[in-house]
């Protein structure tokens, strides 16, 4: 092999990158400016109840009382909750609502999980990584699993 002469090569064409729009089957191109507020991954609507269900005993419990932000995640998940306290907010939403961070939402959810305001539950069997995080408001300490659910600790996939 002579390394004396120079190899000639060809690098493919720039790929064309395409934002498909939902309402419309015309693709546009996607602009390389934008932001991640013209395109955020958590709805910007406003929460679709007009009340925030949360337990009653959380008015009264110093740990939760004399620290707003519990109180007020709690509110936020409160808002997304069912007449059962189960709701399938993702982080980013609760940061949102709360106007903070997502290692804020993050720090305090895993704060009211600790003190037994709300329960993270998964499905008894693993369903991907990118499967969304279902939470329960806990309205009395002794509530019961809901059915079709286990709690995160309990679920043997969780902790391979």
């Amino acid at each position: 092999m002579d390394f004396s002469k120079p190899v000639s090569f060809f690098l493919p064409a720039k790929p064309k990158i395409q934002l498909i729009d939902e309402g419309n089957t015309k693709s546009r191109r996607r602009n390389r400016n934008s932001t991640r507020e013209s395109h955020p991954k958590a709805s910007e609507q406003p929460p679709h109840t007009k009340f925030a269900v949360i337990p009653s005993r959380a008015i009264t419990d110093p740990r939760i009382n004399t620290r707003k932000p519990l109180l007020l995640l709690l509110s936020a998940i409160g808002i997304h909750a069912s007449v059962h306290g189960i709701c399938y907010p993702s982080q980013r939403r609760l940061a949102m609502l709360c106007g903070k961070s997502n290692s804020w939402a993050n720090k305090y959810l895993h704060e009211l999980i600790s003190i037994g305001y709300v329960r993270r539950l998964v499905s008894p069997i693993y369903r991907g990584k990118r499967s969304a995080i279902r939470l329960q408001v806990m309205w009395s300490t002794t509530q019961p699993l809901p059915e079709k659910e286990t709690a995160w600790e309990k679920a043997p996939w969780c902790w391979q």
